[in-house]
């Protein structure tokens, strides 16, 4: 009986990671398409420069997730919080008008459920991994509201 829960939670592992990779990888793939790089340096810290990376972040975090997760690796839940913060803050942020975002309309329906199911792997330590600190619960909650909000208010 003990076995067939181990072995069931192993399929569901996989499958959690390969759900993640690929709409990573998707994502990412599409979301750094679209962005648009200029070679004058003036303009790398503008706002507008600055926010057009962030749905290939947020892409790119989902990816690293996945990854983590498939490779039963100890930083599976931080990706996770730090995915399930960047995604979730960013579409609440922009549907309550305190930001605008650039992610695709598709991405919002696919992260925000997704980010949502992160934060809750990665904070309970539903995949049984080394578990989030609370230093680092701290910083993936910080670092994705900085990396949404202050470049956007300065």
């Amino acid at each position: 009986m003990i076995q067939a829960d181990a072995k069931n939670n192993l399929n569901i592992v996989r499958l959690s990671a390969l759900i993640f990779l690929l709409l990573g990888a998707y994502f990412s793939i599409v979301l750094f398409q679209s962005l648009q790089f200029d070679n004058n340096p003036l303009v790398w810290l503008t706002a507008q420069y600055y926010s057009q990376f962030i749905p290939f972040y947020t892409a790119i975090t989902l990816f690293l997730a996945g990854f983590f997760m498939a490779f039963k690796s100890s930083q599976t839940n931080f990706y996770l919080a730090v995915f399930g913060h960047t995604a979730s803050e960013e579409i609440l942020f922009s549907w309550a008008g305190i930001t605008s975002t650039q992610l695709p309309l598709v991405a919002i329906i696919i992260f925000f459920p997704l980010s949502l199911i992160a934060i809750w792997l990665g904070y309970f330590n539903v995949l049984k991994l080394k578990k989030l600190s609370v230093i680092e619960a701290i910083f993936g909650i910080v670092i994705s509201t900085i990396f949404i909000l202050v470049p956007r208010y300065l």
